[in-house]
């Protein structure tokens, strides 16, 4: 009976591991380890949803769509426009004569129903005709209202027959390095066209340029796209399209916020008169050797004869650390601060001098416009 009941013993084991070695098997088939790839979701990989964009991804159709009719197209003529000279035609094209009458084209976007327009100061400068094309196909003639070019901004105007639709002005400050924006203008005269991208930088300087503010994206800019509107999500204009690094992609706008400082200006004077401090500064950081009682701020290298700041006795040498109150942590801040001052105010500038602070008070003066 022992050994009977043995042999049982060995056929009802064998039975079981029989069992647990073909459901293993199928485990391991069914997880798809070891068998061809991509044949079943497992754990050497996670299956994709079959989705053609990312969860949550943004649509610019609906933006670009409700945007469009508050781009608008611009051609400038006149003898500075630039536009290709004698030099770029055919060998055997007749020779240019002097009152030829050269055209531009650019992009701007409408901010008011009565019909203002904000574009770039370098697509209508030395204009003496400038047209504007509305997206329902409407020519307007507009009259350069003001333009400033520090900032490569220009304020338009036309007289339409009913209300127009207006672009939104965003938050540029509230951009953030990431955030989705889209392009919209008239990029070698293929009229509104959209390109997207994302935020890629923010506060660049340019060589060619004196202003030192830029958005940088790479939502591709190309020539015509100047003056156009570079939207967020929201279609909110949060910057003016303005250059761009040929070979390149990337494209640079200036920040809407800095429109909205100089827009009154234009309206009303037509050009921006800036505040005039005359010092030449660098950072705390660059010195060999920081003063006593400093740690960040802009130090004085130079005074300019007869500026504000001599005659309100700021010497070279001296940190500035505060003005009307701000504190002052870079020489882009100040610069900034003091920019953006009316001329002939009243504002205290607190200096660091020999490791003690005073405060100086300084009548601020016009910005020379050969420094705009």
């Amino acid at each position: 009976m022992g050994a009977v009941f043995g042999r049982r013993t060995n056929i009802v084991v064998i039975f079981i591991a029989g069992a647990l070695f073909f459901t293993a098997l199928g485990f391991f088939l069914a997880s798809g380890i070891g068998g061809p790839p991509g044949t079943r979701a497992g754990q050497l990989w996670t299956e994709g949803n079959g989705t053609t964009e990312p969860a949550g991804g943004p649509n610019f159709a609906p933006v670009a769509e409700r945007m469009r009719p508050t781009v608008v197209h611009i051609l400038v003529t006149g003898k500075e426009a630039e536009t290709p000279t004698s030099e770029t035609l055919p060998q055997d094209h007749p020779q240019v004569p002097d009152d030829f009458q050269r055209q531009s084209e650019g992009s701007g976007f409408i901010i008011s129903r009565d019909g203002y327009i904000l574009t770039n100061r370098h697509v209508v400068e030395g204009a003496e005709k400038v047209v504007v094309t509305h997206s329902d196909g409407h020519r307007y003639d507009a009259r350069v209202v003001g333009s400033d070019g520090r900032d490569d901004l220009a304020l338009l105007k036309v007289e339409p027959d009913e209300d127009l639709p207006v672009a939104p002005l965003g938050d540029s400050d509230a951009m953030r390095i990431g955030d989705w924006v889209m392009a919209m203008g008239n990029p070698l005269g293929f009229e509104y066209s959209v390109t997207v991208g994302v935020v890629s930088g923010k506060g660049r300087e340019l060589p060619s340029s004196n202003f030192g503010d830029f958005i940088q994206t790479d939502a591709a800019i190309y020539p015509g796209n100047s003056g156009g509107p570079l939207f967020n999500l929201a279609g909110e204009v949060i910057g003016v399209n303005t250059a761009v690094i040929p070979d390149t992609n990337l494209g640079f706008a200036v920040p809407i916020n800095t429109a909205k400082e100089i827009l009154p200006q234009l309206l009303e004077k037509g050009k921006v008169t800036r505040g005039y401090l005359g010092v030449s500064i660098q950072s705390v950081d660059l010195l060999a050797q920081k003063p006593a009682g400093v740690e960040s701020g802009a130090a004085v290298m130079e005074v300019h004869e007869g500026a504000p700041a001599a005659k309100a006795g700021i010497k070279v040498g001296d940190v500035i650390v505060a003005f009307a109150g701000t504190p002052v942590a870079s020489p882009e801040e100040l610069t900034a601060l003091v920019v953006t001052t009316s001329p002939g105010k009243r504002v205290p500038v607190t200096v660091v001098r020999d490791g003690k602070r005073r405060d100086i008070e300084v009548v601020i003066g016009v910005l020379p416009s050969t420094l705009e």
